[in-house]
C-alpha cells in the first residue's frame, strides 16, 4: 500500500490547515512573510499497485485560503523541487517531477518485469531553496510494486477438480498457496487455465510462480516468415514447474486457416526451438510436454528446428 505524506511550504507561522484522510501533516516551514501554502496530491487515491514497466503520474496541488490549485511555477518562486528513491531502488527506474504543460506531477516509473514478491520502495521528495540549497519541505512516498495474488477464493475449485482460472489481474500464485492446493489434489495433477489453454501438473514442492500470460505476436518471427500463419501463446515471466505437464492449447479459430497442419515452437533468446506435439483435429487442441511455460508458437509451415530469428542474443 502506497503512503503519501503531504509537504508543505509555509511563508508566515506553523499551517493549522487539516490534510487529507491519507496524508500526514508536517510541520510547515516560514518561507517568506506574506503568504501560506501547503503542498498536497488533492484527492488522488494511492491505493492501487503499481505494475512492473509502468509510468504513473500524480498531480501536484497547492492550498492557500481553503483554495485548492494545480501547482505552477508561480508557487516555487526561488524553491526548486527533487524526487528520489531511498529504499527499494530496484523496483524503480525513475521516480521525478516533472512539469506537464504549466503544472507539476510526481512521475514514478517502475521497471519492467515478472516478480513473484512485491517490492516496497521508499521516495523522497524535496522542495529546496536555489539560494543555498537548504530543504524547507520535504515529502515521503512509500509505495507497493509487483502483480498481486490471486485470491484464496479463485483456487478453490481445486477441491472439485474443477481447472482454476488464471486472470492477469491477479497472476502470481504463491508457494503457500500451491502447498494449499498440492493438500486437496492429494498429490495429483491440477489444472490451470485461461479458457484458451489449459495447464495440467503436479505441483507437490512448488514455488511461487508468476502466470502472466497474453497472446501478442512476435514482431521478429511474423515479419521473418510473412507467408505463414501464427499463433501465439505466451508467458513473460517464463514459470517453471518441477514436474513436467501437459499444455493443452484451443485450436478451433485457427484449424481451417492453418489447414489442419500445426507445428509448435518455443521461441527463447530469439531462437525457435521446435516442440513435439500431438494434434488432436476433433477436439481441435494441439498438446505438448513441458515444464516451463515460456513464449509458445504455432505455425502452419515447418520450420528447421533452431532458426535464429533475432540475431541480437546471438553473439
Amino acid at each position: 500500500m502506497k503512503k503519501f505524506v503531504s509537504m508543505f511550504l509555509a511563508v508566515c507561522a506553523v499551517s493549522t490547515a487539516s490534510v487529507t484522510a491519507f496524508a500526514q501533516q508536517a510541520e510547515a516551514i516560514n518561507v517568506s512573510a506574506d503568504r501560506q501554502i501547503r503542498l498536497t496530491f488533492g484527492e488522488e487515491d494511492f491505493e492501487q499497485m503499481l505494475l512492473p514497466g509502468k509510468t504513473y503520474s500524480y498531480p501536484l496541488y497547492v492550498e492557500q485560503n481553503g483554495i485548492v490549485e494545480a501547482l505552477r511555477d508561480e508557487h516555487l518562486k526561488d524553491l526548486r523541487i527533487r524526487a528520489m528513491a531511498s529504499e527499494g531502488k530496484e523496483a524503480v527506474s525513475e521516480i521525478s517531477v516533472e512539469e506537464k504543460g504549466d503544472t507539476y506531477h510526481l512521475q514514478v516509473t517502475t521497471k519492467p518485469g515478472w516478480p513473484t514478491e512485491e517490492s516496497e520502495v521508499e521516495g523522497m521528495v524535496k522542495i529546496i531553496k536555489r539560494s543555498n540549497g537548504q530543504t524547507v519541505a520535504s515529502a515521503e512516498a512509500e509505495m507497493t510494486v509487483g502483480y498481486p495474488v490471486m485470491a484464496d477464493e479463485d483456487l478453490e475449485g481445486a477441491k472439485y477438480g474443477e481447472s482454476i482460472l488464471v486472470n492477469n489481474e491477479a497472476p502470481v500464485i504463491t508457494e503457500e498457496q500451491f502447498e494449499e492446493i498440492d493438500q486437496e489434489a492429494e498429490g495429483g495433477k491440477v489444472s490451470f487455465t485461461n479458457g484458451e489453454w489449459r495447464y495440467d501438473v503436479r505441483i507437490s514442492g512448488q514455488e511461487s510462480v508468476n502466470m502472466l500470460h497474453n497472446h501478442r505476436a512476435i514482431r521478429e518471427i511474423t515479419s521473418t516468415f510473412e507467408d505463414q500463419n501464427f499463433k501465439y501463446v505466451s508467458f513473460p515471466g517464463g514459470p517453471k514447474f518441477f514436474f513436467s505437464g501437459k499444455m493443452t492449447i484451443d485450436v478451433s479459430d485457427e484449424m481451417e486457416d492453418f489447414g489442419g497442419n500445426f507445428y509448435v515452437y518455443r521461441y527463447l533468446r530469439g531462437v525457435l526451438e521446435r516442440i513435439d506435439s500431438t494434434t488432436d483435429k476433433e477436439n481441435e487442441t494441439v498438446s505438448f510436454e513441458t515444464k516451463t511455460l515460456g513464449r509458445f508458437v504455432l505455425t502452419d509451415k515447418e520450420i528447421p528446428d533452431g532458426t535464429i530469428v533475432d540475431h541480437s542474443f546471438v553473439k
